[in-house]
């Protein structure tokens, strides 16, 4: 994680808790299979209300279309009936549960709805894991001052992580069956963070 944003989200963190690890995230780029990873836009929150004004919407605009950040028919669509799970095992699909299950939630809270440019990042502390949003400018990459909590996870309901395949695309994997999709960066960060984390050669457990 870089510095300046390691530090800003460490001088945030809630009294008693301590910093043990964090990256960034943001929606993987493979999986588009016919029930992706991409969130309806209804269940993606909005963040950073106070920041990008004017200028920062007509970007945002821009931006969302330049990157593709809009919906699909396949977001309309969930696969949670647990008799489908082992055909999705074996599909080594992006995504498997309803937008109501844990995976659901966090890829939710992995593709916030922003009129500024942000850092989306998961933060591990000694009691959670954490989501937090930190605005940065697109063009220059500069970090405002906001540091913005979201979606909090026990650290006991993740039970396992996997890649996907040979790209920056993991598979988080929770304790009621269900799992999700992300890209995670530095790759270095997530490894340190989860150094269980097992290969796209081994099934989805």
């Amino acid at each position: 994680m870089w510095p300046d944003l390691e530090e800003k989200i460490v001088a945030a963190l809630p009294r008693g808790e301590r910093f043990v690890g964090g990256f960034s995230v943001m929606r993987a780029a493979t999986g588009r299979d016919a029930v992706s990873c991409d969130v309806p836009a209804q269940r993606r929150p909005r963040v950073l209300a106070g920041e990008g004004g004017l200028w920062g919407a007509l970007l945002s605009g821009f931006f969302k279309g330049a990157v593709n950040d809009v919906g699909s028919p396949s977001t309309r669509e969930s696969v949670e009936d647990p008799a489908g799970r082992p055909e999705r095992q074996e599909r080594n699909a992006s995504f498997f549960g309803g937008w109501d299950s844990l995976a659901g939630q966090w890829l939710a809270a992995a593709q916030p709805r922003s009129r500024a440019g942000l850092v989306t990042a998961v933060v591990l502390t000694d009691r959670q894991v954490r989501f937090v949003y930190v605005p940065s400018r697109r063009l220059t990459g500069r970090l405002g001052d906001t540091v913005e909590w979201g979606a909090c996870f026990s650290r006991d309901v993740l039970a396992w992580t996997r890649r996907r395949d040979t790209s920056l695309d993991v598979q988080f994997g929770f304790t009621d069956g269900s799992w999700g999709t992300v890209t995670v960066a530095p790759e270095e960060d997530f490894l340190k963070a989860f150094p269980g984390t097992l290969s796209h050669l081994v099934p989805i457990p």
